[in-house]
């Protein structure tokens, strides 16, 4: 009895590496979306200081989604 192979090619080693960075620029976005979500609620409850502190060192990882996107540019 032969076995298949599902995988019998091997994957192109640059759409490996723009798979990740897409992944990982996901995640930072899902990751800045959540913040602006707890951000936005405490603005609501006019809890002006939370939200300064939600929104504190959020342009780095601006800057870090950017870099990844910009790799594939």
């Amino acid at each position: 009895m032969m076995e298949t192979k599902t995988d019998l090619q091997p994957r192109d080693p640059e759409e490996l590496i723009r798979k990740r960075v897409i992944e990982r620029a996901m995640a930072i976005n899902s990751k800045l979306l959540a913040r602006f979500a707890t951000v936005a609620d405490d603005l609501d409850a006019g809890n002006h200081r939370a939200a300064l502190g939600g929104l504190d060192g959020i342009e780095r990882d601006i800057g870090t989604m950017r870099s990844f996107l910009l790799l594939l540019a």
